[in-house]
């Protein structure tokens, strides 16, 4: 699932039934059909950025946090601190998203090559979503 509102990229391990499912290290890889969904923000191109509430974490800067504080936005714009499990890259400088796909015949994997890319050119976040063609 990719979405840009957030002015930061951001990436999370594998969730199912809005838990933890799997941890996605980078460079590791998802098979939804069975481990659940990735979520990736990468809202970091263009505008001002926001800031995380946690330490940075990417690609030759790994911080495995068990969890980070966070928040919800509630009505009134109230908000709404959290702790979550699921953060698993944070970066804040400028960048954008390559998605490189491989189809593949009915009955083998499909997959997406996932990456965050910093506006240098270097490579902040990896990752892999492989699916079975049906």
């Amino acid at each position: 699932m990719i979405n840009g509102h957030n002015h930061v990229y951001e990436r999370t391990d594998v969730i199912k039934a809005n838990t933890v499912a799997k941890e996605l290290p980078i460079g590791g890889t998802a098979y939804p059909e069975t481990d659940g969904i990735v979520y990736v923000t990468a809202g970091a191109a263009g505008r001002s950025l926001y800031a995380f509430s946690a330490d940075e974490s990417y690609e030759g800067h790994v911080k495995d946090n068990e969890s980070v504080a966070s928040f919800v936005v509630q009505k009134g714009n109230v908000h709404e601190a959290e702790t979550v499990a699921w953060s698993r890259v944070r970066y804040l400088n400028y960048s954008f998203l390559r998605v490189d796909v491989k189809p593949a015949a009915k009955g083998h994997l499909a997959t997406l090559k996932v990456r965050g890319i910093a506006e240098t050119g270097e490579e902040v976040d990896a990752f892999t979503v492989a699916r079975r063609v049906r």
